[in-house]
């Protein structure tokens, strides 16, 4: 193998085809190419010119042995003045790039490509993993950056490779002019071969550590020695007391609140006796300095009060300077007694440091954990939602989940529209009464900001043609109306009163369509037709219009607006017209109102630095990121549905208590609005609740974070190493049952099968007897499983008949 100036090089495993590439090293001129991205070499495919017949220039591997299954397939890039070679029909660059995994039989003769489009139900070409690239119309310049070789977007099953397929030869080549660099590529067998079950086997005979089952993970952590806080036999003995700042800000209060009933939990639980329950355990404020130590073991000292200024710990204070939100825990003994302080940069960051030192106490002894431990968020708003309110319960249920979640560190919660009512601008009294509600509760406690969304177009109907909408519906709510700005303001004007900080604009679903193109949005009132021409500039009014009446009246407000075309695959299917959209809105609006985007598709399992680039390109900014991962593959709903509605076969793959998965470029939070994240699925019922426990401990500590590690620890800490273990066993059985029952539906009952399912209902009924004996009477958790083990019973029952 040569390069273009004919140095010879050896790439073991690899040849080339076309015209020469290079063999960028430390031996190459640096005048005329990037440096590698990693290691001393990467490669150079350069093309000046190119025809529309030609074939790529590249590289391609040998033969590489594989086993049928799921692969991950991933590459690093860079490119620079990329066209198409097809420039001349005004097209995209479609395989301009050209990224292939060709498959072999075990006579390496070539393997059908073809594979179903789950949606379409139409064959696509499984070998063209060059998706990422295909829908620029050019690319001027794209850095160094991690992309997945795939196919397709969701639901479709990226990795799979044909059954017949033993060998695979992956290939990179260029097609269009331009230059590209190739550096670390890697293809290896995935996790999504293994049942939830098989990923957890590792987990299941053991009981993470006290210093590894901390949610959110630190990020830095040295652990110490174990400090008996309390001997019940020794009548010198004193409970531990905790101290807070002169005039404590609510967060500080609730800090101490939180630490003072841990203490107090652990003591009952050990037999001893409280004679005045939680406030047998002292918060000391206002002066109280250093104290006579005698008789006390623990001292528990939060934020900057008088005791942390008398005795001037040696803290790291640098390791958490222009960290926001960062802390610091660090005990050091005074006399015969251990002072923990938990500082951090701001009075929620002293509260951020408590809810990680709850987690230091054992449960079933009085031991405290010592630990030096530092500490800041990846992402620095880390929201979730609320229920929708129906009822008062749903409202009390939610209130009451405020501590929980604001343990696990989220900062913002947002209350959504409800999709089926179509008089958003006539909100109820639930609805007025719940935000304040909530509003106050969050201002009590001191650590979370309320969030609003409201969504103009939720009266109409999703996916309606303009042509089909009444008169009456198209002058509901219209763009250059002051009565239907001021419909807008007045939702707004409740959630702002009650306390929000933050309104997100939405304009998603439910605008219509023009012609035949459901993705072609477009406005549908005669009056604003004239006034705006289109639909970008009726947005821009409307969001400066509000931003100004936000700036005046609730500064400091911020102000999210979420698009028609809020994906890259909404994008692709605009007929170009998002595209345009997206640019023009960019310009007219203020840079610091954010824009949302769910990722290459709705709901995305994997984002890449190719679909990062493309969307905040047009954008003219980072988006903040609205994540729909926690339900989308074991999503069955009809169309976008997850495994057990495209892939029977592969629905136990599925976990009823999914963790955060999703896969992202290194320092993600880097590229993302304000480093803000939206995960969207209510954290109302008890399974959301732990899924939500790994959001949390993936936004705060994205390097140390891995899933099926991540929710494990979280049902250990929630249920104990048995019932962690019985709950996995419940979702493996329950979704054993689910993808034989959807394989009997759509192909028919074998006797084979159907024994199977009675078996894995057996397995699934056992089960949540062993559940039902450790969790305490109406606990939600078990409520929830048997409504789930009740419907696959049913659905089985139902197959019978």
């Amino acid at each position: 193998m040569a390069d273009a100036g004919e140095t010879a090089f050896v790439l073991k495993g690899w040849e080339t085809f076309g015209q020469p590439i290079r063999w960028i090293g430390p031996e190459t001129p640096a005048t005329d190419h990037p440096p590698p991205l990693h290691g001393t070499h990467c490669i150079e495919i350069n093309r000046e010119t190119a025809s529309e017949v030609s074939p790529a220039d590249g590289l391609i591997s040998d033969y590489i042995p594989v086993i049928p299954g799921n692969y991950s397939f991933t590459y690093h890039i860079r490119l620079e003045n990329i066209v198409s070679n097809r420039r001349r029909l005004g097209v995209r660059l479609f395989d301009a790039i050209a990224v292939k995994v060709l498959f072999f039989d075990a006579n390496k003769q070539p393997v059908d490509a073809a594979s179903i489009n789950p949606v379409s139900g139409t064959s696509i070409d499984n070998s063209d993993k060059g998706y990422s690239f295909a829908n620029f119309w050019r690319i001027d310049r794209f850095p160094w950056g991690k992309v997945n070789g795939r196919t397709y977007n969701y639901p479709y099953c990226e990795g799979d490779i044909p059954d017949q397929a033993r060998y695979v030869r992956l290939s990179f080549g260029l097609k269009g002019t331009g230059t590209l660099w190739l550096d670390q590529v890697y293809f290896g067998y995935s996790k999504w071969n293994f049942t939830t079950l098989e990923r957890f086997a590792p987990f299941f005979g053991n009981l993470p550590d006290w210093d590894q089952s901390l949610v959110p993970t630190p990020k830095h952590m040295q652990a110490g020695s174990e400090i008996a806080y309390y001997d019940p036999n020794d009548p010198a003995s004193r409970l531990p007391i905790i101290v807070i700042p002169e005039n404590p800000a609510p967060a500080e209060r609730l800090a101490a609140d939180m630490l003072q009933h841990k203490i107090s939990q652990v003591l009952i639980k050990n037999g001893v006796p409280l004679a005045h329950g939680d406030s047998a355990v002292h918060i000391l404020e206002g002066n109280y300095s250093h104290p006579d130590t005698h008789g006390f073991r623990l001292i528990l000292s939060i934020g900057e009060n008088k005791l942390y200024r008398d005795l001037a710990p040696q803290l790291p204070l640098s390791a958490i300077r222009n960290k926001p939100q960062g802390y610091i825990i660090k005990g050091e003994t005074v006399g015969n007694c251990h002072v923990v302080f938990l500082l951090g940069e701001t009075s929620i960051s002293n509260y951020y440091a408590s809810t990680t030192v709850i987690q230091l106490f054992a449960d079933d002894r009085c031991i405290y954990h010592d630990a030096t431990i530092v500490d800041f968020p990846d992402f620095l708003i880390r929201s979730y939602v609320f229920r929708n309110w129906k009822h008062e319960s749903e409202l009390n249920r939610d209130l009451a989940a405020l501590p929980r979640m604001s343990g696990y560190k989220f900062n913002r919660v947002y209350y959504g529209y409800d999709r089926n009512n179509k008089t958003w601008y006539q909100p109820g009294d639930l609805y007025r009464e719940g935000l304040r509600k909530a509003g106050r509760r969050m201002k009590q406690l001191g650590v979370m900001r309320l969030a609003l969304m409201v969504n103009p177009y939720s009266h109409l109907d999703m996916g309606s043609p303009v042509a089909a909408l009444a008169s009456p519906l198209r002058n509901q709510w219209t763009h250059g109306d002051p009565q239907s700005l001021e419909k807008l303001m007045a939702v707004c004007k409740i959630g702002l009163e009650a306390g929000a900080d933050a309104i997100m604009l939405l304009a998603d679903d439910f605008l219509p369509f023009c012609g035949s193109n459901p993705q072609n949005y477009c406005l549908y009132s005669s009056e604003d037709q004239k006034r705006f021409v289109n639909l970008q500039h009726a947005h821009a009014f409307i969001i400066n219009h509000l931003k100004k009446w936000l700036d005046e009246k609730y500064p400091g407000t911020r102000l999210m607006f979420c698009p028609p075309w809020y994906s890259n695959e909404h994008m692709d299917r605009s007929d170009g017209k998002a595209e345009v959209y997206l640019k023009e809105l960019a310009f007219q609006i203020p840079p610091d109102v954010a824009i949302i985007w769910t990722g290459p598709t709705v709901r995305s399992l994997s984002i890449d630095m190719a679909d990062l680039f493309r969307f905040s390109e047009r954008i003219g900014r980072w988006p903040v990121l609205w994540n729909n991962t926690l339900y989308a593959r074991n999503l069955e709903a009809k169309g976008y549905g997850g495994y057990p509605t495209h892939y029977p076969g592969k629905a136990r793959l599925c976990n009823l208590f999914e963790p955060h998965d999703i896969e992202v470029p290194d320092q993600f939070y880097r590229f993302i609005d304000s480093r803000q994240i939206y995960t969207n699925g209510e954290a109302y019922s008890e399974i959301y609740k732990i899924k939500y426990a790994t959001v949390a401990d993936y936004t705060w500590n994205t390097t140390a974070y891995h899933p099926e590690r991540s929710l494990w620890k979280v049902l250990c800490r929630t249920y104990g190493l048995t019932g962690a273990q019985q709950l996995i066993v419940f979702s493996d059985a329950y979704y054993q049952l689910q993808g034989l029952c959807s394989l009997m539906e759509r192909q028919g009952r074998t006797d084979l099968r159907f024994e199977t399912g009675k078996q894995a209902l057996g397995r699934l009924n056992a089960c949540l007897a062993k559940i039902a004996d450790m969790l305490p009477e109406g606990h939600p958790l078990l409520s929830e499983l048997t409504n789930l083990n009740q419907r696959q019973k049913r659905r089985l029952e139902s197959i019978c008949q």
